[in-house]
């Protein structure tokens, strides 16, 4: 199940939002569910993000607690990795070049935003998430298999104690 969070301070665009992506089928998210959560505060988000991960987040740039950048950047610290966009009518080129740099967006969507394009843009998100989550588990797999295999044949070789200094310490009786 994919779980997005959606933050904008206008409940109206909230809704019209979750109605958008709600629209989504399953066979689009390579047989994925998606569960949306929607915010006007952005202190409640940030206490949901504490308590849950996300697979994408998508917030407004202009919001009266905080902007759109000072959340994504704020939310960074807690969800490093999760793909974030912002939705605004606010086209000024250097808030946009701010949100991309600062906030390292991986969409910046206008409003009104044009539903069809809204949802391909989270379909492509969403998706390369799934790859890259199968790809560091194939990863993280081949990896435990490789130490299983090399701890076959090289007993105790995967069980390394190392110094403050990051050298490596070697028991006087294996010498």
């Amino acid at each position: 199940m994919y779980c997005v969070l959606l933050l904008d301070d206008e409940a109206n665009v909230l809704n019209a939002l979750r109605r958008s992506l709600a629209s989504i089928s399953a066979d689009q998210l390579d047989g994925e569910a998606l569960r949306i959560e929607a915010f006007t505060s952005a202190q409640a988000a940030f206490d949901r993000c504490e308590e849950c991960d996300f697979d994408l987040v998508i917030t407004d740039y202009r919001m009266p607690e905080m902007n759109g950048v000072e959340f994504l950047m704020r939310l960074m610290d807690i969800q490093p990795t999760v793909p974030r966009a912002i939705v605004s009518g606010y086209a000024d080129r250097s808030a946009i070049i701010t949100a991309v740099n600062e906030a390292q967006l991986t969409r910046f969507i206008a409003k009104p935003w044009d539903d069809h394009e809204l949802q391909q843009a989270v379909v492509a998100i969403l998706t390369r998430t799934n790859k890259r989550r199968a790809d560091t588990s194939a990863h993280k797999m081949n990896r435990e298999s490789q130490l299983r295999r090399l701890e076959a044949d090289c007993p105790g070789i995967t069980q390394v104690t190392t110094a403050e200094d990051g050298g490596i310490v070697i028991p006087a009786d294996d010498l």
